[in-house]
């Protein structure tokens, strides 16, 4: 079964979505800054976490 990323519209299989743990809200407060309509609940791509990551690290994402 396939899902759509709720940040980037990408579509991915199941297991690839990403839930962030409520640990990390400062990667919450950043994806939330750019999608003010996205809830944690709804998960979204490893691509865009690791976006945010490197975001928050002062890296360019490629």
């Amino acid at each position: 079964m396939e899902y759509q990323c709720s940040v980037c519209g990408a579509k991915v299989k199941n297991n690839l979505m990403v839930y962030i743990d409520h640990t990390e809200q400062h990667i919450i407060d950043e994806i939330k800054s750019h999608h003010p309509d996205w809830a944690e609940e709804d998960g979204l791509c490893s691509k865009c976490v690791e976006y945010y990551k490197a975001q928050l690290r002062g890296e360019s994402a490629a």
